[in-house]
């Protein structure tokens, strides 16, 4: 079941990727609306951005990067 299916199209036409984005959004304002803990953190956020950046400069200087904030 998709929570969110009676706020898109009429059945029988497909909900693309880029509306999934649009129902993670909305469910980290109604949590951050209500107190409640987000998922997944600003820290969590910025440890997955740290790993994505590492693996892009890795590709453009062709050697291995270290992660920041990795042991």
């Amino acid at each position: 079941d998709m929570p969110y299916i009676d706020k898109w199209w009429v059945p029988g036409l497909q909900i693309g990727y880029e509306h999934s984005f649009v129902h993670q959004v909305a469910d980290f304002l109604e949590d951050m609306a209500q107190g409640k803990p987000t998922s997944p953190t600003f820290r969590e956020a910025l440890a997955t951005q740290q790993v994505c950046e590492s693996v892009l400069n890795s590709a453009k200087k062709g050697t291995w990067e270290t992660v920041p904030g990795s042991k």
